[in-house]
Formats: C-alpha cells, sequence, structure tokens
C-alpha cells in the first residue's frame, strides 16, 4: 500500500471537506486478503464498555460503576479527575471481592490527576470500578471502564 507523502495530504494543503464524511481513499482497492476488517471486527464484538460517566464527586463521596462479565475477561479502567493531584482511591472488584487497587497514579499541573487500573478475571460475573474521593475538596471526575473477553 502506497502511502501518500504529507505535501500531498489535503489537510496540510488546508482543503477539508465540508462534511463530517471521510472519502474514499483513490487507487485500487485492497486485496481481501491483506484486509484487516475481520480481524478488526472479531476484537470488536468482544469488547464491553460502561457507559461514560462524567460527574462531580463530593469529598469522601464514591461512585460506581458495574459491567457484567459472561466469563473470563480482561478489565480495564481508566479514571480521570480536575480538583486536586492526590490520588483517589481507585478499586476494582469482582463480586464484592477486590482485584487490584489504585492502579498507576499520577498527576498533571497543579490540580488534575488519574490512574490506569488493569486486571484479569477467571470467571464471570459482576465487575466494579470505585471512585472514592479522598481529597478534601471536590473533583470533576470522569471514568471509562471497560472488558475484553480473554
Amino acid at each position: 500500500m502506497r502511502q501518500r507523502s504529507v505535501t500531498e495530504d489535503p489537510a496540510v494543503m488546508g482543503n477539508f471537506p465540508n462534511n463530517w464524511q471521510l472519502e474514499k481513499p483513490s487507487g485500487p482497492p485492497m486485496p481481501p486478503e491483506e484486509s484487516e476488517i475481520d480481524e478488526f471486527q472479531e476484537r470488536l464484538a468482544k469488547i464491553n464498555v460502561a457507559p461514560l460517566v462524567l460527574e462531580d464527586l463530593a469529598p469522601g463521596a464514591t461512585r460506581k460503576v458495574d459491567l457484567q462479565l459472561a466469563g473470563p475477561s480482561g478489565l480495564n479502567g481508566v479514571v480521570r479527575w480536575i480538583g486536586t493531584i492526590s490520588p483517589l482511591k481507585v478499586t476494582v472488584s469482582l463480586a464484592g471481592s477486590p482485584l487490584t487497587t489504585t492502579g498507576s497514579a499520577y498527576h498533571i499541573g497543579h490540580d488534575r490527576g488519574g490512574s490506569s487500573v488493569n486486571a484479569k478475571t477467571t470467571a464471570g460475573g459482576l465487575a466494579t470500578i470505585s471512585v472514592t474521593n479522598t481529597s478534601g475538596v471536590p473533583v470533576k471526575l470522569r471514568i471509562v471502564f471497560a472488558s475484553s473477553a480473554l
């Protein structure tokens, strides 16, 4: 597959379409044996994502998000907050039993932070990510929680 030079890229040249649709690439179609669409659709079918949570969380309050798992799964939770650099308490559990806590916490600037947590389950059940505001200030919270069948 030939990749276009950056100087031929319509975005670099300032030629933007007047809609949200992407144009089909020019040139011969990709041979079916080289296409990755089937593999992508197969992987996507195994992913389950809980509704995105965007809300304010008072000091001491907890917000939980649940995902029902049909069987063994990989879990990924991404929590972001604005309001403090202090790490918040983040726990992923299966059927009430903690699998992991806090994950990889970090902070950005003077008032933002986040945590990424990953876990694997050996069975299905109700998976939960729980975030508790352990800081003394209210935070704007964003939670993304997803699972992928193993």
